[in-house]
């Protein structure tokens, strides 16, 4: 799966959500969910999105990746918000029609608890480091903090304004609350759990959110149909913006295509979104129809799936797999030119043990094989013009790791298997003089039965497969994705076979392996 950032919008009219590609402010799908959605949430490994359904009590689980409904899961009456922790393994679902949070296993996807707030609760948020969940309940005027390892309600309620509504946590773990019955914003300190600041904002306010550099806190004011920008430093306004009809909701959009964070705000009278460049906080687009029946409410924009695989098929024809090409970028790279397969087996390595023991064979390392200086000799072939013959010694060095029995500790002897002797022909290429062309090796080493010890002597038997090339750097024009995830270990291959040489050396009982380079992450997932 590519990564892209996508938008996520809910339409309570429709009984849907509406996916957002963010980058070009289109509409590309729409995803059916429970009765009248009011707030999503992806979740921040990008796999999952979670929907609030107000009217029938549920909340529905979509795919990221396909735009597929999961499951839908049962929590209290007239779910309100929803958030997800850092680590997407916990959701948190505010029930504003019996007053509860519904604590929800994102492995599962079930309820596994749920936690008595204060009256009427809509918003809620979670702290930095995960160890604390903030509602704002609108019915009660104040803020419930509970104790994310507990699931408890840490000390008595923090008194805000009239009818908070959503709520932000701040990069710096300040809580942010908007009180749309008193026009203003409150801030919390969350060492103490004492409101710190109040702030005049416009009317109504509904949401809050704090940008993501924690500089400045971007208010959603329904009732005067634009949005307040409060100075995180001095807790006063520094600008306002007008934005669309009935504003409900906004998110920031920090993909890094874009040269600076953009604002979604989600206009519920309009039914559109207003696109803020928040560098001049002006608006710069808006993207219309947003429902087919009402207009948006709740918004989350976040990066879709992970990092592009060296291991995933690419398909070029497709534009969404194209939007996402960052750059074109001239790597220098080394170009094989030919390559051949060998394989040599060693049906018994004897290894010296110091003096000392009894011991116990625990593991064997073996290092990835090298030509010995001074053995490599091309000779070209004057009856095959650009190839060549070529001889030289393989050397692989290991380690071996024994468990004295006597005195518990482990030894560690190094060695080298017997040098391997190689006479081929390779394709060299034709080049000019200041163009240098290598002879490679790759092995693989494989322990063919298991090590026995007898009178301080290892003996082991090794099979080794090697991979022989020709290499030469060229410099290459591609399309960039962006860097490579780094590959997982390889996982070593144990057989025991009875006549160890005779299937080993035979292709057909013993093929090259396919796994002769490491896996990658995607292939190993899909093995589970």
């Amino acid at each position: 799966m590519l990564a892209a950032f996508r938008g996520y919008v809910a339409n309570p009219g429709d009984n849907s959500i509406a996916v957002l590609n963010t980058t070009t402010g289109t509409i590309i799908a729409r995803v059916s969910t429970g009765t009248g959605p009011n707030s999503v949430r992806l979740a921040p490994n990008g796999s999952k999105v979670y929907v609030t359904n107000n009217g029938s009590n549920t909340v529905s689980v979509i795919c990221a990746e396909t735009n597929t409904p999961i499951t839908t899961i049962t929590v209290g009456n007239a779910p309100a918000d929803v958030t997800v922790n850092s680590t997407s393994t916990r959701v948190y679902v505010t029930n504003s029609g019996n007053n509860t949070l519904s604590v929800i296993d994102a492995t599962t996807d079930t309820v596994v608890a749920t936690v008595g707030v204060g009256t009427a609760p809509i918003g809620v948020a979670i702290s930095p480091d995960d160890t604390r969940v903030y509602v704002a309940n609108s019915g009660s005027d104040n803020v419930t903090v509970i104790n994310t390892a507990t699931n408890a309600v840490v000390g008595a309620p923090i008194a805000v304004g009239d009818d908070p509504r959503f709520i932000d946590v701040a990069p710096d773990g300040r809580v942010w609350v908007a009180c749309s019955g008193s026009n203003n914003v409150f801030v919390i300190d969350p060492g103490t759990n004492t409101v710190i600041a109040t702030v005049a904002v416009g009317t109504n306010p509904t949401a809050v959110k704090v940008n993501p550099s924690g500089t400045f806190a971007y208010v959603v004011n329904s009732g005067s149909n634009n949005v307040s920008v409060i100075s995180t430093a001095s807790f006063t306004v520094t600008t306002t913006i007008p934005v669309g009809t009935t504003p409900d909701r906004l998110d920031f959009d920090t993909n890094p295509e874009v040269a600076f964070v953009r604002a979604f705000v989600t206009n519920f009278g309009s039914n559109d979104i207003s696109i803020i460049n928040t560098t001049t906080n002006t608006v710069i687009g808006t993207i219309a129809n947003v429902a087919f029946v009402g207009g948006p409410r709740g918004i989350d924009i976040g990066r879709l799936g992970a990092v592009e695989s060296p291991g995933e098929p690419i398909d070029m024809t497709d534009p969404y797999v194209l939007e996402e090409i960052k750059e074109s970028v001239c790597i220098l790279v080394d170009k094989v030119y030919t390559s051949c397969e060998q394989r040599e087996c060693f049906p018994e390595v004897n290894i010296t043990l110091p003096p000392g023991g009894p011991y116990v064979f625990q593991s064997i390392r073996f290092y990835n094989g090298t030509i010995v200086p001074g053995s490599l000799v091309i000779t070209p072939i004057l009856s095959r013009p650009n190839f060549s013959r070529v001889q030289m010694t393989v050397s692989i060095a290991f380690t071996a790791t024994v468990l004295n029995t006597s005195t518990g500790a482990t030894v560690t002897v190094d060695g080298t298997l017997p040098n391997i002797l190689k006479d081929i022909v390779l394709f060299i290429p034709p080049a000019r003089d200041e163009v240098e062309l290598t002879i490679a090796v790759e092995t693989r080493s494989e322990l063919l039965c298991t090590p026995v010890i007898s009178d301080l002597t290892l003996t082991i038997q090794v099979g080794v497969f090697l991979v022989i090339k020709v290499l030469g750097k060229v410099q290459l024009l591609v399309p960039a994705f962006g860097f490579c995830p780094e590959p997982p270990p390889c996982e070593p291959f144990f057989e025991k076979k009875v006549d160890v040489c005779a299937n080993f050396l035979n292709p057909v009982k013993t093929p090259f392996p396919t796994d002769f380079f490491p896996p990658q992450l995607e292939d190993l997932l899909c093995q589970k």
